[in-house]
């Protein structure tokens, strides 16, 4: 965006609200990788529901994916609700909206005029966009749909302060898998076995927690990746470690990997530096 532009300052001061909120640039790209796919797997919920991808969504559950968003934006950014409208950032007001179709944010009238996170998510290409926004009524469409609401302007969307724009996030982890591994998986015993043949057929390979949780299909499903009778105890013989964002982030940037917030890899070292790394963190034996 030009800094000549009206809302240049004002959405700069935004983003840079942004990035502290969430821990700097280097976090907000990682914790993006994973934002969606949790999300979307919470809803698809495979563990109860028995499905596997998006398409699978009811059309009611779909619409409900907005909100999830919004939820756990706010638990991302640790920010409170605002009086008006979703999220107060730095003392602002600001709207989330989301769409899974090229650009069709709709915007209600009590967000005109206010700040907006956009956000689009595109789950055949595993792609997102994160968008800031000031909602001018000369940025809308002129047509309403029965909410009263409006959406972007084909020439609105050029005042889009983009943070983010075509970003890969982590995939669904069941589009690499094929129909005979994925009953293969869900039929090889109990669920550390699961695991266990997951991350040793599908090596760095992003896994969000929640896929870990519908293929362990057990109490206390964490315990079947962790050492003390997990999964790691089966491979870290075979030299396999099995590294967790939340815990082993700055091993998993030294060894090069993407990954998004709790989000599971497994990594088979590749010379005698990383085999030191991983063995001094009790990941392989």
């Amino acid at each position: 965006m030009p800094a000549a532009h009206p809302d240049h300052d004002e959405l700069a001061a935004l983003e840079a609200d942004f990035l502290t909120a969430v821990g700097g640039e280097q976090l907000f790209q990682e914790k993006l990788r994973g934002f969606f796919r949790s999300a979307i797997d919470e809803v698809i919920d495979t563990a109860r529901s028995g499905r596997f991808f998006f398409k699978d969504l009811e059309k009611t559950e779909k619409t409900y994916l907005g909100t999830k968003f919004e939820i756990l934006l706010r638990d991302w950014l640790q920010v409170p609700r605002g009086i008006i409208l979703d999220l107060l950032i730095g003392g602002r007001e600001v709207d989330v909206k989301s769409t899974t179709v090229g650009s069709g944010w709709m915007i209600p009238p009590e967000a005109e005029n206010q700040f907006c996170i956009l956000l689009r998510v595109n789950e055949l290409d595993a792609q997102c966009a994160v968008g800031l926004f000031r909602a001018r009524p000369a940025y809308l469409t002129t047509g309403f749909n029965r909410d009263a609401k409006r959406s972007v302007a084909a020439a609105g969307r050029s005042n889009i302060w983009w943070m983010a724009s075509d970003f890969p996030y982590t995939s669904n982890f069941w589009t690499f898998v094929s129909e005979v591994d994925r009953a293969a998986l869900m039929k090889a015993g109990g669920g550390t076995k699961r695991v266990a043949m997951l991350f040793e057929r599908y090596q760095q390979v992003a896994v969000s927690r929640v896929q870990i949780i519908a293929l362990a299909a057990q109490d206390d499903p964490m315990r079947r990746v962790r050492r003390g009778g997990g999964a790691r105890d089966i491979l870290a013989p075979k030299g396999i470690a099995i590294l967790y964002s939340e815990n082993d982030r700055d091993i998993m940037r030294a060894l090069g990997l993407k990954f998004g917030y709790r989000e599971f890899m497994s990594y088979r070292p590749k010379n005698g530096d990383e085999a030191a790394l991983l063995r001094q963190a009790n990941h392989i034996d």
